[in-house]
């Protein structure tokens, strides 16, 4: 099979499992961030979908596609933690979000190792930046769980100042 065409079966997964998962949980910011996630991967597949019927126009001009979602996530931690008290998360809530992670981790690994292998640098490039979406992902997810552990201190966290500064590419 065809890198593109794995890649967006890989991406209609992603869709898949999170739309699945935000019919699910019961916390409503939550639901907000997999939908978020549902998109970005929906997105993923729209781009490589074009990249495979010669659409190359954003890789060969050179413009990144970076993602909106870690900054609008900054906002729904926000909210999050302003009522942090009230909020407890069940155990098969916690392990969807530790199954996006290796998800995620599994995606990343498999986009930098296609680029590696890639010779033509337009889909090398495109492939590099999906895996950096990707980690993005990956530091949403990992700050999602940390703040399911720890909501009455996440805002005060150094890791949600650290997702504050992030530009999200």
């Amino acid at each position: 099979m065809d890198i593109l065409e794995f890649a967006m079966q890989m991406e209609l997964d992603g869709k898949a499992f999170y739309e699945a998962s935000a019919r699910d949980v019961k916390d409503e910011e939550l639901r907000k961030v997999l939908i978020m996630l549902a998109e970005e991967e929906d997105k993923h597949y729209r781009i490589f979908k074009k990249f495979k019927q010669g659409d190359t126009g954003p890789m060969a001009a050179g413009t990144a596609i970076h993602s909106k979602t870690l900054n609008a996530v900054k906002n729904i931690f926000r909210d999050m933690s302003s009522n942090a008290e009230s909020r407890t998360f069940a155990k098969d809530e916690r392990s969807m979000w530790e199954k996006a992670l290796d998800i995620e981790h599994k995606s990343e690994r498999f986009y930098r190792e296609k680029a590696a292998a890639e010779p033509d640098k337009t889909r090398k490039d495109l492939l590099s930046i999906i895996a950096n979406e990707e980690r993005n992902h990956i530091y949403l997810i990992d700050s999602v769980l940390t703040y399911m552990k720890f909501p009455e201190t996440f805002a005060d966290s150094a890791q949600f100042k650290d997702f504050q500064s992030l530009e999200g590419h």
